[in-house]
This record gives structure tokens, C-alpha cells and sequence, in this order.
């Protein structure tokens, strides 16, 4: 048999997703070119190479197959017809070619859902830049990577140095046919298909194995008030609904920035800080001057859904999700910037010790027990009913911090100058702001709807002031640990 079933929480990608809430993560990459190749040559290259290493990265080669209703977990397949050049996709911008005109293309092709019947990643070769160069979008789909092993496993197509590495020896067997319908339910769920009733049952035992998740849950957390007195952890369902909340529309926009690394870590470290801390202080104070623009007053503070890595030591780079996640209290209803720092790093340290010792797998447990039929059906209702447009939202705004390569990489021998990463919008969350180490810089990707975040650019000022300041100011004497 040349497939197996999804994880449940990779399968859960697949089902909760809808047209206007693509669930794939990426980045956006600059290349240095400094040859006397032709537009047309460049892109063959870069495509020759990818097509070398490729079965380097064996689920890159591999279709997503849902079972029929989603009565049985999707599967990954080896697909028969692979071929790289569905993948590598070549795109022009128009003159000038300016950052603004290569921001509007990443929206436009982060709003394209990845085609099923294929596999679900694309590499877009963008050229036309100003000076020459060119831009590179890769999008892979949350189902198969999340931001640890995305980059990682991504990264086995580039190389340390401008010398380009000799692939290794692919394999020569003959790849087999995809499952059909009848395989796969016949492998996982063969009784359902025995029993008039079936679907119901599915349903109605997903839905009770939930509540014994939440129950457990729910319990974890009551039992942790006195240990962690003094920090306000926020709960499940506590944010208040604000204009970046609600169903994201197809349209997507996109910003970026650049922070000098060895400045963010010195700043945050004479607070008493970690560059994480920084980086929430940063998005705090940008989002809170944002919503008082729009003339917005938050009673209640701001909370940010944030991705936590729970992946053991040496499996970075195996693909698939292994992250858990935490809710954590921006401190918007804090006015001085310093506070509000010094605020997040203690609540940070609190909380980090909670979600990694008691909830690490509570993602992949909620997922498990809920089904695949479950939450096909869920994902469904909950945009055709524009329930997140009047549910009460479980956070803000996703913030994620990845850690990156900490020397410079190479494709096709061409210098990558920057790389910028690329997060989903999902659960109503309308914004989603990320952040990747390489080499001497954090570089922000700013992923938004437009039509719930149309002044991003604006956003995007405000967390550079927010920065600026925290670079350029000495700490407070009482902050500084030296």
C-alpha cells in the first residue's frame, strides 16, 4: 500500500478549510541575481534544480485524497502523475516592479487556494523587480508542515554556499495507483457504510468526545489559579470582538519589515525580556494605536492566538503539525510601553510552563476526538453561516515567532537577501502577524483581509515605531539586569 492515513490534527487542515480561508503557510523570498542569464534561462534553472532534489522530500511528491463525506481521515498518496512544472510557477509583475506591486501579488496568491488533485504546495518564481532581481512565494499546506518543519524541510532545496549540491540518487520503483473511495473506507470505516444510521453516529459520538476533551481541559486550568497568582491568563472564548474579528473575505493583503536581530535582542534582554516578548510588546502597541485610530475603545485587552513548537529534540524536520497553542493577554490595557514589556515577559514565563507541561497536546487530542466528519461539517457551517461574523471570538490575532536559518542560503546559486514568512488566517482571526530569524534580521510577514484590515499599511508604520522605540531607548535603571 504506497498511502497512509493523515494525523488527525494534519487531516484537520484539510477539513476545516474553505475557499476564503485558505489554510496553507509559505514565505516570501529575494533572490540576488547577478548574471547574465535570460528571464527565460534564470527560471528554467531554478526549475531543473527543484525537480533534481524533490524526491529529496518525499510528501512533496504526495496528493491529499479525502474519503467520500469525510467519513474516513484523508490520506496521503503518491501521485502517479507528479510533475514539478504544476508547481514551479513563473509570474511577472508589471514596471516598476516596487515593493508595493510585490506586496499586492503575495496577497493575491496567498488568497488561491492549492489545487486537490495534486500536491498541495506551489513554488511562484516572481520576476520583474526593481534592480533585476526576483521574489520567490512558496506556499505549502498546513496539512503537511507547520512553520518548524515548513522551513526546515524546504530548506534541503537550497544550499549554505553559492556551489550547488549534487542531489541525492532518486529511487527507481514504479509508484502505485491512488486509493479509490472504496480502499480508503474500506481500510478505516468499512462498517459505516453497512449501516443506514452511520453518518448520524459519527456525528453524535464526535460531538460527545468533544465535550470530554473540554471537560478535561477545563479542569487543568481551574486546578493552576493559585499556583500562577498574579498573572491574568486568559480563557477560551474571553476576547472581545473587535473589527480585525470575523469571517476573512477571498481578498487578501500582505506587508512586511525588517528588525536587525542582534538590536531586538539587546533590547529586550536589558528589560528582562526574550525577542518573543519584543515582538508581542511590538504588535501590542501597533494594534491598540490601530483599533483608537478607528476610533474602537477596548474594554477588555487584546488577545493573540500563539502557535507553540512542542516537536521533540532532532524531529524539526519531519513534516506534519506538532504544535500546540496558548492565548496570551496582549496587555493593550497598558499605556506605558515599558509596563506593558515588563508585563508580557512575566506573564510569558508563566505561561509557557502551562501550555508545554499540561495542554502540548491538546490540538491533536481535540482534533482525534472530534473526527473527520465533525469538523468537515463545522468548517462548512461556520462560514456559510457567517458564524464568526457573531460568535464570540477565541482570540484578536495570531502572532508567531519561528526561528530561522542563522546563515544565509542559496537557490540555483543565487543569494537569498530576505525571507519573509507567510501565515494563515483561520477561526475569524482576520490578521495574522509572523516573524522568522535569518540570519541578522526578524522579518515580519503581515498577512490580513482586506476588508477587515484595508490599513495595513498603516499597521505595519505603527509595529516599526513600536520597534524604534524599544531599539533606540535605554531601559529603565530598575529593568536593566546589568
Amino acid at each position: 500500500m504506497n498511502w497512509r492515513a493523515l494525523d488527525p490534527l494534519d487531516s484537520a487542515f484539510i477539513t476545516l478549510e474553505v475557499p476564503s480561508t485558505p489554510l496553507h503557510i509559505g514565505a516570501i523570498i529575494e533572490l540576488e541575481t547577478n548574471d547574465d542569464l535570460t528571464p527565460n534561462e534564470r527560471f528554467e534553472m531554478i526549475r531543473a534544480n527543484i525537480a533534481s532534489r524533490i524526491h529529496e522530500i518525499p510528501s512533496l511528491t504526495k496528493r491529499v485524497i479525502r474519503a467520500p463525506l469525510d467519513l474516513a481521515w484523508p490520506v496521503l498518496a503518491d501521485d502517479p502523475d507528479f510533475d514539478v512544472s504544476e508547481h514551479v510557477i513563473r509570474r511577472a509583475l508589471p514596471a516598476p516592479g516596487d515593493t508595493d506591486q510585490l506586496n499586492a501579488l503575495v496577497g493575491r496568491v496567498m488568497a488561491q487556494e492549492l489545487l486537490p488533485d495534486r500536491p498541495l504546495w506551489e513554488f511562484n518564481v516572481i520576476e520583474g523587480l526593481e534592480g533585476g532581481n526576483i521574489a520567490i512565494v512558496m506556499k505549502v499546506h498546513h496539512a503537511l508542515a507547520d512553520g518548524v518543519s515548513g522551513a526546515l524541510t524546504f530548506a534541503g532545496l537550497f544550499d549554505i554556499t553559492p556551489d550547488v549540491r549534487e542531489p541525492a540518487p532518486a529511487s527507481t520503483e514504479p509508484v502505485g495507483a491512488l486509493p479509490t473511495s472504496l480502499d480508503m473506507l474500506g481500510h478505516t470505516a468499512i462498517d459505516l457504510l453497512k449501516r443506514p444510521g452511520a453518518l448520524l453516529d459519527v456525528v453524535a459520538a464526535g460531538l460527545s468526545r468533544v465535550a470530554d476533551v473540554l471537560d478535561k481541559v477545563a479542569g487543568t486550568v481551574q486546578g493552576k489559579g493559585d499556583e500562577f497568582a498574579g498573572v491574568a491568563l486568559p480563557n477560551v472564548l474571553e476576547a472581545a470582538r473587535t473589527s480585525l474579528n470575523g469571517t476573512p473575505s477571498h481578498s487578501k493583503v500582505f506587508t512586511r519589515l525588517q528588525t536587525p536581530l542582534a538590536d531586538a535582542k539587546r533590547a529586550a534582554k536589558t528589560r528582562g525580556a526574550t525577542v518573543t516578548d519584543f515582538i508581542m510588546a511590538c504588535c501590542s502597541g501597533a494594534l491598540k494605536r490601530l483599533l483608537d485610530e478607528r476610533g474602537e475603545t477596548l474594554t477588555k485587552d487584546l488577545i493573540a492566538f500563539v502557535p507553540i513548537n512542542v516537536r521533540r529534540q532532532g524531529a524539526e524536520a519531519e513534516m506534519g503539525n506538532q504544535f500546540s497553542a496558548m492565548l496570551s493577554g496582549l496587555r493593550t490595557d497598558l499605556d506605558d510601553r515599558e509596563e506593558r514589556i515588563a508585563a508580557l515577559a512575566q506573564a510569558s514565563k508563566k505561561q509557557g510552563s502551562i501550555n508545554r507541561e499540561h495542554n502540548a497536546a491538546l490540538l491533536m487530542n481535540l482534533a482525534s476526538a472530534v473526527g473527520p466528519t465533525v469538523t468537515s461539517f463545522a468548517g462548512r457551517a461556520l462560514s456559510d453561516m457567517g458564524l464568526f461574523d457573531v460568535l464570540p471570538p477565541i482570540a484578536n490575532v495570531t502572532v508567531s515567532s519561528v526561528p530561522g536559518p542563522p546563515i544565509p542560503l542559496y537557490l540555483s546559486g543565487y543569494l537569498v537577501t530576505s525571507a519573509a514568512p507567510l501565515g494563515p488566517l483561520m477561526a475569524g482571526l482576520a490578521l495574522n502577524i509572523t516573524v522568522l530569524g535569518y540570519v541578522d534580521s526578524l522579518e515580519w510577514g503581515i498577512l490580513a483581509c482586506s476588508r477587515h484590515v484595508p490599513d495595513i499599511e498603516k499597521l505595519r508604520t505603527y509595529i516599526q515605531e513600536e520597534a524604534d522605540y524599544y531599539l533606540s531607548t535605554p531601559a529603565p535603571r530598575e529593568l536593566d539586569p546589568k
